[in-house]
């Protein structure tokens, strides 16, 4: 929320005089101090509450801060450290007569911006990005789920977490050009989630949107179903055409390098399986589902020397030639000679 700050100053001469220089500040402000200062306005008497769209005209944050080192030390030597302190008492019910837990006296980092002056202040800024693309947390039961989303409120449980994760891949591809088709939703247990396409782009393989068109420099040509899985391991890779109707597995290790150029993949893949709470792995029932894998492609590229593997079992270096559908998996390297795949080992998921 951006707040206009008045700082008085002082002025000394024949007549002392006081004015306010006015400037804007950009800070968090908690839910606590939100709501009690909206009910002394007309337009909010009725505090945070949600307006005609279905959401607070005040939307909450993720709370994630980033500072410019050097910056953030020279206010640091400024200040000695000192930030403002605040107390947020909780009580049993609405007479507030009785502590629900001690109180305490609380400092919060996101505070920080209250120490700047003026021009300071200019170099605080936030970024707004969808729910999906950066907070879906799995802290819910089922049932507290399914509550909460029958209110339109998002559910936060394993299956809708594990969905949201894959949701952000294809957020991100379909952003730059991709062809990703959705799936239709499908209730979990009572939880509505859209299952695929399933894409797991490891970190090593890209970690951030910018990353994403450099991995894939022809979006046009990428085209996956709603029904395929894609796993990616490996920062050497580069997608440069695909089309993929089933599931893909590609494993390079660190520090070998390839292409996937005109590989088309079209088998049963992987696919979600319903379960029920009985006689199941606790962590299969919570989320609701198993993943039967029927069929998939895999494209395995070992290094020669594995930095961090010492078996000589894994010192055969391999690239891949995938020659079904016409397709090829080009190596970067001219040196390296190109070998049929073999096995169908991947340890990737």
């Amino acid at each position: 929320m951006t707040w206009l700050v008045s700082s008085p100053v002082s002025i000394c001469d024949t007549n002392i005089a006081h004015f306010f220089f006015l400037f804007f500040r950009t800070i968090n402000v908690e839910y606590n101090q939100l709501d009690p200062l909206l009910r002394t306005t007309k337009e909010y008497k009725n505090g945070d509450v949600n307006d005609k769209s279905g959401y607070s005209p005040f939307p909450g944050n993720i709370n994630q801060l980033v500072f410019q080192l050097k910056g953030y030390n020279e206010i640091l030597e400024r200040t000695k450290g000192r930030m403002p302190d605040f107390v947020n008492p909780k009580y049993t019910d609405d007479t507030k007569s009785t502590f629900k837990k001690p109180t305490r006296l609380e400092c919060m980092m996101q505070d920080f911006p209250t120490v700047l002056e003026a021009n300071e202040s200019k170099k605080v800024g936030y970024t707004q990005l969808a729910a999906e693309l950066c907070f879906s947390p799995v802290k819910n039961s089922v049932a507290d789920g399914v509550a909460l989303q029958k209110k339109g409120i998002a559910p936060g449980t394993a299956a809708s977490g594990e969905a949201d994760q894959y949701a952000a891949s294809r957020i991100i591809l379909k952003s730059i050009g991709c062809d990703i088709k959705e799936a239709p939703p499908v209730d979990v247990n009572g939880i509505s989630i859209v299952p695929g396409p399933v894409i797991v782009l490891k970190s090593d393989f890209a970690c951030c949107p910018a990353e994403y068109k450099i991995k894939f420099p022809s979006p046009e040509k990428v085209k996956i179903s709603a029904r395929s899985t894609l796993v990616v391991r490996g920062p050497g890779i580069t997608i440069e055409s695909l089309d993929l109707d089933g599931a893909l597995v590609i494993d390079v290790d660190r520090g070998e390098e390839a292409i996937v150029r005109d590989l088309v993949v079209k088998n049963d893949g992987w696919r979600m399986v319903r379960t029920s709470n009985e006689d199941v792995d606790e962590v299969i029932a919570m989320r609701g589902f198993d993943i039967d894998r029927k069929d998939a492609r895999y494209i395995e590229v070992r290094a020669e020397n594995p930095k961090e593997d010492d078996d000589d079992s894994a010192a055969d270096s391999e690239y891949v030639l995938e020659e079904q559908y016409g397709c090829a998996l080009y190596p970067s390297r001219s040196d390296m000679e190109l070998v049929e795949e073999k096995g169908q080992g991947c340890s990737v998921m």
